[in-house]
């Protein structure tokens, strides 16, 4: 007999985050590093956090395998199915062949990804139909190998549900099955069907058949999969002949497959009655299990436990539940057993159960024997122990006699068992252990020929009851298989498996459905609740079906109930849902095949817009029930959209509620609003004045107001009944002016120039509103009307609008400044990215491009695998995408993944940061584990094909209605050259002009003479696009081309269209081969032919790009920026003199500055001396900034110390202000309570302030202010503060730095602890008790950057210039530069020629098709005369708008430069430039802020490292004149060092940020210096010199301070 002894395999997947998670921002928690999982928290104050927040910290677990799928399929740690199988499949084959019971539990909660990885779904399909594949597979190769083997397979389907056991393969077995325990067994199901399968198809049928029953009963019993288990067993029986001894051998396994049911319907639900009464026995599953696993668990670490205490405690609870008591062999006995942990990566409470199961399960030991030869050996056993059984049952000797009426159950027998045991029973017993007995008896000696005559005996019962409730059953196919012509009704369930499982054909004629007990006749019965016996009925006339609802049945059609006595004609992808659970969905095959076929019949090349979709105008009402997926896809219609559908429905709302842009959100709020009001008005008398309907109008502040509904005289009245006439009576009249001539315009007719006026004026009413409400309200509150600024609308008539818009059109499109200004100031920014990719060899570069607006603003490949996607996630760039006007960019080249694609420079900054966090903190794995090594620095997943450029084409002549042949080059938008042509033919088919009667006339374009199309008409042409030359097949592997419907109707279009052409492969095909055809009916309005006239329709070709093509575009940009430009209007013969390049003073440029402070708060109290002494600082560990211990009743001062490593580049002056208040509670948890003084009070600020700058660059400001706490009336403040509890007061102060045009803002929060007047302070000793320390002051970081106005001065720009900035790395790039202001000459350049090169196009068309016949009359006849000619001519030549022109160059202007090359620069920064300051607080050790830092103080795990990276003493030279050098301590905390006055860390002397530091160390230094071991760090701020005290030391500082080694 061959033993397997072993734990139980536990293995974990992760599935990815699924819509509802990304809808809601959730961020994935989990992480797995081989086979480690770690789950972290989620982010305090996100919507994953709960109530639980602050007991959250990363948990780590080790399991056989972890397996990752949640990322994309490409990575390498995927996880698939097919590595999922590999993994535990095979080795399941392997046992079970072996002879062992083998099984796989699958556990985790609903959603996770249980039935996925056991039953997959399409093509990715699960460990079971792949290992029942491959079992199939190895028994024929086994039997092909030796002929003396013979293996048989049966099967069994169970379902657990309510503690209730169901046969899902035979009918019969309807009710409960009963549980039993034999010795020689085990657990077994009485009565259970076994039922041969001898191929994969017969038993992927009964699994499907089995999935059909459980779909039925769930249905009928109101419940989803994931409330009940359900148990797939295989019986694989190997026999084996030997030939020599003639005898025959069998060895039979148990492979078991189960799926659990959802972990986390073991909470509690809050039901009662029969629901409460399920939903515990449900949970008792779940819990008995995890008792029985934890009892299991504690017993295999404590196996070598003796006695009667050990055998106590090493019960195991298998009877406790259904589950447990068949799952006992493979929890705890005889089986070969794996677990799969279903995780989710979003939910923490629900995961970190999944894994302490899991972990508790990974614990147990089995012990499995193979199964050989139990057959002889049970038959044996069986036989004597029934005719000891029927022995018993048959005499009476050594009895008692009993009357014969007397029921078995009182007759008493008793017997001696096999181990001498005296027993007595019933008769009624021993009848029962007998029938059970011959039963097993029974089964065991049934052959072969009889359990398949049984199998197929029960397959007919199983196929006619499935017809008896209507369902339809194919036979000999496996799987659900639609009609293919009638039309039917398929199942819609919240579990995908029980999805579209049952189909119910609706025949010719009528067909009833009815309840399941009903006698009635009915073709579909069901069962559940709100089921008549006579429901509805659905009439087949012709292929056309009609629903029809009895009287008081509760049936739904797309949400809406329908009414008894009327007919509702169905088409396919309407949703049906019967009474409270049965949910359908219609679908009819031929009305489908004829759609198809009228939609080839009319060209799949042919597109239809209606004014509607043009105009954004709401749809007219249809007679048909409204069905927003009647045309869609009907892969989206589901369980969950038919519930959700019917519940809004009952709301009055619309089921596609959140997926509606922000606008018509608006327009919905803005409908809602207007009826609301009109309910409200008519149900309210009228009121002359009253404060609560003034109160009821301006309840909606902030909110758009209806677009056609005025406001009622009621709000003018309330909110002006209490006002002065004086001061409102300008606004009120302007107000009654405005909605008298609104409400003209309303009840005029909806022309377009009415429309524009009639928006205007509503939107200067709600600023009169608006300007009535904040008087009031500052009335209201006490304060002077005189700081409000003066409001006058100003009425502009439709003409005027017009003109004001395309003037402002014209003024934003001409960008060039503002573009020139961000490519300056944004140079390091990219320089920097670059300099990043290169350290970490990304294979990727970045540099500035300029995106156009509209629709070529981020254009993404309509045929690729993101095409679709394009709104959601990162796919989408939300600054880029939606943007009208032309704007700064950079150009990503992907070299690893051979893509080109654009971000805005809000995207770069963010991904920068990401960036940062790779080379910060690459000396600490704790903090890097939790970044992405890649994703910063491209898109995931990167596009396949990348926009290589356009051709542009003028629509003039189609708003002519001419068609035209012409051929456009094709510019790329990154070089702005001509990278190749193509011929593009605009062919006009019909033109039905809108007539004043109502009945449109048919033209078509016979005669060549041009005419205008009127708004309304319906214009229909084709366009064609070929003869493409140019595009090489060495820088292209593939290509395509896609037009867009916005290129010819404009930016009016609600819904973007995008059409492509098929992609071609430029490896095997040729140039030629790629062509464009489409057919396009186009209904235009005013807005439309305004288009047509002026604009221009690109046409955007894409290509998956080669290396080749990559490394061009790269070089180019180098080699763009070296050319040598001449000056402008410089043309003399004389060549230019090219001034050496000299590096300019910093202080002539107006870059961003950053400098960090550290402020140090001190309290002092008046002691006894008279002296103001600082008050102790507990604090209880180094994330805990501190807590000030304060006396009641003493005299206080506020002090303040700043010092600044930038010295005198930060040239403060003096503190302005210092205020104090918003006094909040802080209790033990973390909790805080609401202020009690939420002012910030003003303190008395002492004269005598303190400003130094030391030699060593750092400078210093103290300051002092005095502090009464009973001007913030707080009782917080004036009682004795509870233990335990502090005291948070909000504390801010300005500082006054000369070079900005206000004072700097800082705040910070510090805790307080009120104590009585004769307390004692903290002792010495409670420091060496705990981690706590005690200090004087609170420190704190703040990052200050000062940021310059942007100039408005061309003369001046190349003061912004970013690119000559340090950053450090730079010598990688050795001579790269980014883009300078050239990038924006070149795209106005590319502006200009590609324009010119349409309109060339368009009025060489124009001028051909207006041709007129040669006339005998000379020239001056045609041209009435000679000065008529020179007239034209004269306007040809005249130059329009300002006579000069802006010059853009970031090289400074002659003087500068004459200054820059020897004399001394009189002009520094411009008179009266003041920068503009923000301040950030630093995060302490990742806690940001007071709050934070101390709440995750309370959590700090003590046996988690969180301390820093180095620390020591080092020399630092503090003053270079004297040579002084000081002795410091120094702490490395990035991204910042510490310095402190002594090694205990209380005082904090400053810090030196190390951003961008670099790091230089030679014994050149050590002699200049005159001291050994030194090293020097030059920063942004300052340049320090340093000296370790020994070698061995000094490595250590510069491979912490430089851990890249770049330097």
């Amino acid at each position: 007999m061959a033993e397997g002894d072993g734990n139980i395999k536990v293995v974990v997947r992760c599935r990815p985050l699924n819509s509802r998670e990304l809808a809601r921002g959730a961020k994935p928690l989990v992480r797995m590093q081989g086979n480690q999982t770690f789950l972290d928290p989620p982010e305090h104050g996100s919507q994953q956090d709960s109530k639980r927040a602050t007991e959250r910290k990363t948990m780590a677990f080790g399991f056989d395998r972890s397996y990752w799928s949640a990322g994309p399929r490409d990575e390498p740690g995927y996880c698939s199915q097919q590595t999922l199988y590999e993994d535990l499949g095979k080795e399941l084959l392997d046992h079970g062949f072996a002879g062992f019971n083998a099984c796989i539990l699958a556990y985790g909660q609903t959603g996770s990804g249980k039935s996925y990885s056991m039953m997959g779904y399409g093509p990715d399909k699960g460990i079971i139909p792949l290992t029942c594949s491959e079992l199939f597979v190895r028994v024929e190769d086994k039997k092909a190998a030796d002929p003396n083997i013979n293996f048989t397979v049966e099967v069994s389907y169970i379902e657990i549900y309510n503690e209730k056991v169901r046969d899902l393969l035979n009918p019969k077995n309807t009710g409960n099955l009963r549980v039993r325990e034999h010795p020689s067994l085990g657990p077994y199901v009485e009565d259970l069907s076994k039922l041969v399968v001898n191929n994969y198809h017969e038993m992927m049928t009964l699994m499907d058949e089995g999935n059909k029953a459980r779909t039925v009963a769930a249905t009928n019993m109101n419940e989803t999969s994931s409330r009940s288990h359900a148990v797939f067993t295989l019986l694989l029986t190997m026999k084996r002949h030997d030939v020599e001894t003639k005898l025959d051998t069998e060895k039979v396994s148990r492979i078991s497959l189960v799926d659990l049911a959802g972990s986390e319907r073991a909470n509690s639900t809050g039901a009662t009655g029969q629901r409460l009464k399920e939903g515990a026995n449900i949970n008792k599953s779940l819990t008995t299990l995890g008792k029985v696993i934890s009892s299991l668990a504690l017993a295999s670490q404590d196996g070598g436990k003796k006695g009667k205490k050990g055998k106590a405690e090493e019960f195991v609870p298998y009877r406790d539940s259904v589950l447990t008591w068949l799952l006992k062999d493979t929890l705890g006995g005889n089986s070969k057993t794996a677990m799969i942990a279903a995780i989710s990566p979003a939910d923490y409470e629900e995961t970190l159960s999944t894994l302490r199961y899991a972990d508790q399960a990974k614990k147990i030991k089995n012990k499995a024997v193979v199964n050989e030869d139990p057959n002889a050996k049970l038959v044996r056993e069986l036989k004597e122990e029934l005719e000891m059984l029927r022995a018993r049952v048959a005499t009476s000797s050594g009895e008692d006699t009993f009357d014969p009426h007397v029921p078995p159950e009182k007759q008493k027998v008793t017997y001696k068992t096999k181990d001498g045991k005296i027993k007595t029973v019933t008769k009624a017993e021993l009848q029962e252990q007998m029938e059970t007995g011959e039963k097993l008896m029974q089964s065991l000696n049934e052959t072969w020929e009889q359990k398949m005559s049984r199998t197929q005996e029960v397959q007919k019962e199983r196929e006619k009851a499935l017809e008896e409730l209507g369902i339809t059953v194919e036979k000999n196919l496996v799987g659900v298989h639609t009609p293919k012509k009638m039309p039917h009704l398929v199942n819609l369930n919240e579990d995908p498996l029980m999805s579209e499982c049952l189909i119910y054909q609706l025949k010719p004629g009528t067909t009833i459905v009815g309840r399941l007990d009903s006698e009635k006749p009915a073709a579909i019965r069901l069962s559940g609740e709100n089921i008549l016996e006579e429901h509805c009925y659905f009439e087949n006339t012709d292929g056309k079906v009609t629903l029809h609802a009895m009287p008081e049945s509760v049936t739904f059609l797309n949400g809406k109930q329908v009414s008894p006595g009327q007919s509702y004609k169905l088409r396919s992808g309407y949703r049906i849902i019967l009474g409270e659970h049965h949910v359908f969905r219609f679908n009819n095959p031929e009305e489908v095949r004829k759609q198809r076929d009228r939609a080839t019949a009319r060209s799949n090349m042919h597109l239809s817009v209606s004014a509607a979709d043009v105009e954004g105008d709401s749809v007219p009402p249809s007679t048909r029930p409204e069905s927003r997926a009647s045309s869609a896809d009907e892969a989206d219609v589901d369980w969950n959209f038919a519930r959700r559908e019917a519940a809004l429905a009952r709301l009055g709302l619309d089921p596609a509620l959140d997926n509606l842009p922000d606008e018509d959100i608006n327009r919905l709020f803005e409908r809602i609003t207007k009826v609301k009001s009109m309910r409200d008005h008519n149900s309210k008398p009228r009121p002359e004045s009253s404060l609560s309907v003034r109160d009821d109008i301006w309840s909606e502040s902030g909110r758009p107001f209806s677009s056609d509904a005025t406001t009622d005289d009621t709000s003018l009245e309330a909110g002006a009944s209490h006002s002065t006439p004086d001061v409102d009576g300008p606004l009120k009249d302007v107000q009654y002016q405005l909605e008298s001539r609104l409400q003209a315009i309303t009840e005029s007719s909806e022309a377009e120039d009415l429309k524009v006026e009639k928006d205007h004026m509503e939107h200067q009413l709600r600023m009169v509103q608006q300007q009535l409400k904040r008087m009031i309200n500052a009335r209201a509150r006490g304060e002077s009307e005189e700081e409000f600024e003066r409001f006058e609308p100003v009425i502009y008539t439709a003409r005027q609008l017009r003109l004001i818009r395309k003037v402002l059109d014209k003024w934003r499109a001409h960008r060039s400044f503002s573009m020139a200004e961000a490519v300056l100031s944004n140079a390091v920014l990219v320089k920097e990215a670059n300099i990043i990719s290169k350290e970490l060899g990304k294979e990727v570069s970045y540099n500035f491009t300029i995106a156009s607006g509209g629709s070529l603003a981020a254009p993404i490949s309509g045929v690729d695998t993101i095409g679709g996607l394009d709104g959601f996630g990162d796919v989408a760039d939300p600054t880029l995408a939606p943007a009208t006007q032309p704007s700064v960019a950079v150009k990503v080249l992907d070299k690893r993944h051979n893509a080109i694609y654009t971000w805005s420079l809000d995207r770069l900054q963010q991904r920068v940061k990401r960036m940062r966090n790779l080379t910060t903190y690459i000396d600490r794995p704790s903090y890097t584990q939790h970044f992405s090594s890649d994703e910063p620095f491209y898109d995931s997943p990167p596009p396949q094909f990348s926009f290589i450029g356009n051709a542009l084409l003028s629509l003039a002549p189609l708003s002519r209605r001419i068609s035209s042949t012409s051929v456009v080059p094709i510019f790329c938008r990154y070089t702005a050259e001509a990278i190749g042509s193509c011929r593009v033919d605009i062919k006009i088919s019909s033109v039905l002009q809108a007539s004043k009667h109502g009945t449109p006339a048919s033209t078509r374009p016979t005669s060549p003479a041009p005419s205008a199309i009127l708004p309304g008409s319906k214009i229909s042409f084709f366009i064609t696009v070929d003869s493409i030359k140019g595009l090489s097949s060495h820088d292209f592997s593939a290509l395509h081309l896609q037009l867009r419907l916005s290129s010819f109707v404009g930016p009016s279009l609600t819904s973007e269209e995008i059409f492509s052409s098929t992609a071609l492969d430029m490896e095997t095909s040729s140039l030629s081969e790629l062509k464009f055809r489409r057919a396009f009916l186009i209904v235009t309005s005013s807005k439309v032919i305004t288009y047509l006239r002026q604009g221009y329709a690109p046409i955007e070709f894409f290509a998956a790009a080669k290396p080749t093509y990559l490394e061009r575009l790269e070089r180019w940009d180098e080699m763009r920026e070296l050319r040598v430009h001449d000056p402008p209007g410089a043309h003399t013969d004389t060549p230019p003199v090219i001034l050496p390049q000299m590096r300019r003073s910093e202080t002539d440029f107006l870059v961003e500055q950053a400098h960090d402070v550290v402020a140090c708060v001190q309290v002092k109290e008046l002691g006894a001396d008279g002296q103001y002494i600082p008050v102790p600082v507990l604090s209880q560990g180094s994330l805990d900034p501190g807590v000030f211990s304060l006396h009641q009743g003493l005299q206080r001062r506020i002090a303040l110390v700043l010092s600044s490593d930038s010295g005198p580049q930060l040239p403060w002056t003096d503190v302005t202000r210092i205020r104090l208040g918003n006094v909040r509670l802080l209790d033990p948890k973390g909790r805080q309570h609401n202020s009690t003084s939420k002012v910030m009070v003003t303190l008395p600020l002492l004269a005598d302030q303190s400003v130094a700058f030391r030699p060593d660059g750092t400078g210093t400001l103290t300051a002092e202010a005095l502090w009464d706490s009973s001007v913030h009336d707080s009782l917080l403040l004036n009682r004795v503060t509870a233990s335990a509890h502090r005291v948070i007061l909000q504390v801010a102060w300005s500082i006054a730095v000369d070079t900005c045009n206000e004072p700097v803002q800082f705040s910070t929060d510090i805790a307080v602890a009120i104590q009585t007047r004769d307390a004692r302070p903290p002792g010495r000793l409670l420091t060496f008790l705990s981690s706590g320390k005690i200090t004087s002051r609170i420190s704190s970081i703040f990052n200050l950057r000062l940021s310059p106005p942007l100039t408005r001065s061309p003369q001046d720009l190349w003061r912004l210039d970013t690119s000559e900035k340090y950053v450090r790395g730079e010598e990688l790039l050795c001579t790269w530069k980014p883009r300078g202001i050239s990038v924006v000459e070149d795209y106005n350049r590319l502006v200009l020629t590609e324009r010119r090169a349409a309109d060339v196009q368009a009025v060489r068309v124009l001028l051909t098709s207006s041709c007129l016949p040669a006339r005998p009359d000379s020239g001056a006849v045609v041209w009435g005369s000679e000065a008529l000619l020179r007239k034209a001519l004269n306007l040809w030549q005249k130059r329009f708008g300002h006579a000069g022109e802006i010059i853009l160059s970031q090289v400074p202007t002659e003087t500068v430069c004459v200054a820059a090359s020897g004399k001394p620069s009189t002009r520094a920064l411009p008179q009266g430039v003041k920068l503009n300051s923000s301040t950030t607080l630093v995060p302490r050790r990742q806690a940001f802020g007071y709050l934070s830092a101390y709440k995750r103080s309370l959590n700090s795990n003590p046996l988690r490292s969180d301390g820093p990276t180095k620390r020591g003493h080092l020399l630092i030279l503090t003053d270079a004149s004297q040579n002084i050098w000081e002795k410091r301590w120094f702490v490395l905390r990035r991204p910042y060092l510490h310095v402190y006055t002594h090694s205990n860390e209380l005082e904090q002397a400053g810090v030196i940020s190390l951003h961008g530091a670099n790091l230089e160390c030679d014994t050149q230094k050590e002699q200049l210096l005159g001291k050994q071991f030194c090293f020097t760090l030059f920063t942004t701020a300052n340049s320090h010199a340093l000296a370790a005290p020994s070698f061995k030391e000094l490595q250590s500082w510069t491979s912490k301070l430089d851990p890249t080694g770049i330097i």
